[in-house]
């Protein structure tokens, strides 16, 4: 035990890999929270690549920000391929060298690593062997988000840079964020029976939903009192202006249908400036833009809404029975749209091909969900997924590691009064 820390404090170690994204930060900042409500004798760390723009810490929780690589300021030229390649490799060293000097200097009761088991491109590999052989008391659980792309190619991927063998000798535990009755991980990724016995699904995990004033939302975005909403958000926006752009479209050709029709398009903090300010240009006083909202807020007043396939968007506009328009992500990754193809399956949700995205098709599947019966529609989501506790769960599951904890119902009202802030999903 290191000097500085008493014998009654436990120490939890999060990897959160997010970098232009905000979903695994989102996802991370919500699982501390439960654990360090539940907890009063844990302190948090979380190391990320991302900025956390927009969200705030709870208290007894510090963050370990990894650095990014960042492109050449204009007018100092362009890297070929092979430059631009060996400095992504020397970030990841750096990375790796943080990582690895931060487990072994908190030396954590427990790690848990968000995502890719070996870090981002196994950056954390190192850190967590040398931890391992170090510190055998501490505690590894893996959080496997419970789509992670083509099954075949992660199958192929995992057995390329060794995670069957790390989830087997390294890991304690496996801590599934989602069902089996909707995706089934083991038959997915090929997960070995001898590990199979680390899985424990947990459920989806999703903040606790905000109590809101629909009438007082509406007024602060200069909104009409009456007529259905529709809200269409893309995470951080690094990527999302043509979904906002057909959003936009779809909406303004929907009005000849529904003449009071609303509409709030979120940019996100981190699309470029120039699309923010062409999407501001065409804003009306039916249909808002703005950079930056509590998209979790928004859903609670809205009709409809229309999103990018990311795991915290999908799940927020789920726990708010909310109709969903989905529009997959456009990458090599197919992880968003086999979240759209299997909501869609069970009639929780429309998608559309990022390939086939236009102002007309979106407008097709965006009635759909205006027209949909909001009880009916709540139903049956509560069908598929019946709860959507998984923080809490996650948090029951990791306390046989983290000793005795507070009871749930006093813990409940912890976690309330530290959720000032929210943040960006």
């Amino acid at each position: 035990m290191i000097a500085y820390r008493s014998t009654q404090v436990r120490t939890l170690l999060l990897y959160a890999q997010d970098d232009k994204g905000l979903g695994h930060v989102t996802r991370t900042l919500t699982i501390a929270r439960h654990i360090l409500a539940r907890h009063p004798n844990c302190i948090a760390y979380i190391a990320t690549k991302s900025p956390l723009a927009g969200f705030t810490l709870p208290e007894r929780c510090d963050y370990i920000k990894l650095p990014n690589l960042l492109p050449p300021p204009r007018g100092a030229g362009q890297w070929t391929v092979d430059q631009e390649e060996e400095a992504k490799r020397h970030f990841r060293r750096i990375r790796g060298q943080m990582l690895r000097d931060a487990a072994l200097g908190l030396a954590p009761d427990l790690v848990l690593v968000d995502h890719e088991p070996l870090g981002s491109k196994g950056e954390f590999r190192d850190g967590l062997c040398a931890l391992k052989a170090e510190r055998p008391t501490t505690r590894f659980v893996f959080g496997l988000r419970d789509i992670q792309d083509d099954a075949v190619r992660i199958r192929a991927l995992w057995q390329e840079v060794g995670v069957y063998d790390t989830l087997e000798k390294l890991y304690d535990g496996i801590a599934v964020y989602g069902s089996p009755k909707l995706y089934d991980v083991a038959e997915a990724y090929a997960i070995p029976p001898s590990v199979q016995s680390k899985l424990h699904y947990c459920g989806y995990i999703v903040r606790d939903p905000p109590a809101i004033d629909a009438g007082a939302l509406r007024q602060r975005h200069g909104l009409p009192d009456n007529g259905p909403l529709v809200l269409a958000i893309v995470g951080s926006g690094s990527d999302g202006y043509p979904v906002l752009e057909a959003a936009r479209a779809a909406v303004e050709r929907l009005q000849t249908k529904f003449p009071d029709l609303l509409a709030i398009l979120v940019t996100g903090p981190f699309m470029p400036v120039d699309e923010q300010a062409r999407l501001q240009a065409q804003a009306t006083a039916t249909c808002r833009v703005v950079s930056w909202a509590d998209n979790f807020e928004l859903m609670a007043a809205a009709d409809a809404v229309v999103s990018m396939g990311g795991y915290n968007s999908v799940c927020e506009a789920l726990v708010q029975a909310r109709p969903l328009v989905i529009v997959p992500r456009a990458t090599h990754k197919v992880e968003q749209r086999i979240r759209a193809e299997t909501l869609a399956a069970r009639g929780l949700a429309r998608w559309v091909h990022p390939k086939e995205l236009t102002g007309e098709n979106l407008a097709e599947a965006l009635e759909w969900a205006l027209r949909q019966d909001r009880q009916a529609h709540a139903r049956l989501v509560r069908e598929v997924i019946p709860s959507f506790d998984g923080a809490a769960r996650l948090t029951n599951y990791l306390s046989r590691w983290l000793g005795s904890a507070q009871p749930e119902a006093e813990a409940r009202d912890v976690y309330a009064a530290s959720t000032c802030g929210g943040g960006v999903t």
